[in-house]
C-alpha cells in the first residue's frame, strides 16, 4: 500500500498499514524558505518556489502530504487586502481591518482569478508532474468563512456584534461561503486528494456551542457537502465544548489541538455516531522547543491513544526545527516496525 492509499484509507475509515503522518493545516517555516533560497513573498507568488517550499517538507521530513498554499491569509489577498509581515520575520503585522462592518464587504466577481490562486494552480501542476508517480497526497487548504470575516472586519467588533447584529454577520458569512464553494471546485479541478478547512476564529473561546451551531456550523456543513474529495476540519484551541458540533459537520477528518484529549474526542465521536476520524495533536509548543526524543515520546502517546492521523495540533511556529517535524514520522515508523 503506497502512502496515498494509506492516507486516503485512513480518511475514509478503512484499514491502514500504519497511521499516516501529515500536517493539517499547511506548514511553513524559516528553514523551509532557507532551503529553497527564497522569501515568504516569493514563495507565495512564484509557482516554482511555492511548489519547491511545499514539497521540500515531504522531501526532508517524510510528512505524507504536500499542502498548498503556504500563507494562512491568502484568501484575503483576493479581497485586495495584503497581510503585512514584520521586517525580518514571518510574523503578521497587526493593521487596520479593510472593512468597518460585515455589510461593507465587497466580494470580487473574479475572486478565484485574483491574489494567489493563479500561482496555486501553476504550483499544483508542478507538484503533480513531479510527485504523482510517487503517490504523494496533494492537499488544498481553504479558510473558513468566519475566519475570513474576522480577517476583513476587526475581530473585536465582530465579537461585539455576535450578540446584537447577528443577521448582518450571517449575511456576510453566506456571501463569503458562496465563493468558498467556488474555491473547493478550484481545488478539485487542480487535482487535490484532500481539502482541509482551517477555521481558527471559530474556536470555542469566541463561539460558544449554541452560537457555533446556529451561525457557523451550517456553512461548514455546506462546504463539506460540496466536496468530492475527503475533507478535514481544523479549528484551533480548546474546542472540547464544541466537539459534538464539529464532529457532526460531515468531514472525513477532524484535526484537534493539544487542548483536546484524543481519547475524549474518540469518546464523543462514538457517542454521536460520527464517521469523522481524529487527527493531531502534537503540541506546537513542544515541536518548537523540545528535543527530537521528546517529540517522539509525545508522538507515541498519541499513537497509543489510537489517533487516526498523527500530526501537529495547529499551524506550527515559523521557527520550528524541521528535525522535530521529522521526529513525528520517525516515531511512527518505529512504532509500527
Amino acid at each position: 500500500m503506497n502512502i496515498k492509499e494509506n492516507f486516503l484509507n485512513a480518511l475514509n475509515g478503512k484499514e491502514c498499514e500504519k497511521t499516516p503522518v501529515t500536517a493539517f493545516p499547511s506548514v511553513l517555516t524559516v528553514e523551509l524558505l532557507q532551503r529553497a533560497n527564497t522569501s515568504f513573498d516569493e514563495a507565495c507568488h512564484d509557482a516554482e518556489k511555492m511548489a519547491e517550499v511545499a514539497s521540500s517538507l515531504y522531501e526532508y521530513t517524510g510528512i505524507e502530504g504536500i499542502t498548498i498554499p503556504l500563507d494562512l491569509w491568502f484568501e484575503a489577498e483576493s479581497f485586495n487586502h495584503i497581510v503585512e509581515r514584520q521586517e525580518g520575520t514571518l510574523t503578521p503585522v497587526v493593521t487596520e481591518a479593510p472593512y468597518s462592518s460585515p455589510e461593507d464587504i465587497k466580494i470580487p466577481d473574479d475572486f478565484i482569478c485574483k491574489g494567489q490562486f493563479p500561482t496555486i494552480e501553476k504550483a499544483a501542476k508542478i507538484i503533480h508532474d513531479k510527485y504523482d508517480d510517487k503517490n504523494v497526497p496533494v492537499i488544498g487548504e481553504v479558510t473558513g468563512a468566519f475566519t475570513i470575516l474576522t480577517d476583513l472586519v476587526d475581530l473585536g467588533k465582530v465579537i461585539k456584534m455576535l450578540n446584537s447584529d447577528y443577521l448582518e454577520i450571517d449575511d456576510a458569512l453566506e456571501e463569503i461561503n458562496n465563493v468558498l464553494i467556488d474555491e473547493i471546485k478550484f481545488y478539485e479541478d487542480i487535482g487535490v486528494d484532500c481539502i482541509v478547512v482551517n477555521d481558527p476564529s471559530s474556536t470555542a473561546r469566541i463561539l460558544k456551542p449554541e452560537l457555533f451551531d446556529d451561525l457557523v456550523k451550517p456553512y461548514l456543513v455546506e462546504l463539506s457537502s460540496t466536496m468530492n474529495v475527503p475533507g478535514v476540519l481544523h479549528i484551533c484551541g480548546d474546542t472540547n465544548s464544541n466537539l459534538e458540533n464539529m464532529l457532526s459537520c460531515g468531514y472525513e477528518g477532524l484535526s484537534i489541538s493539544q487542548e483536546v484529549d484524543i481519547a475524549y474526542a474518540r469518546e464523543v465521536k462514538e457517542k454521536i455516531g460520527s464517521n469523522s476520524i481524529i487527527c493531531g495533536n502534537i503540541s506546537i509548543g513542544e515541536l518548537l522547543l523540545n528535543s527530537v526524543d521528546e517529540v517522539k515520546m509525545e508522538s507515541v502517546k498519541c499513537l497509543d491513544k489510537n489517533v487516526d492521523i498523527l500530526g501537529p495540533s495547529c499551524n506550527i511556529a515559523y521557527e520550528t526545527p524541521l528535525n522535530n517535524v521529522k521526529a513525528m514520522v520517525e516515531a511512527r515508523n518505529e512504532y509500527f516496525r
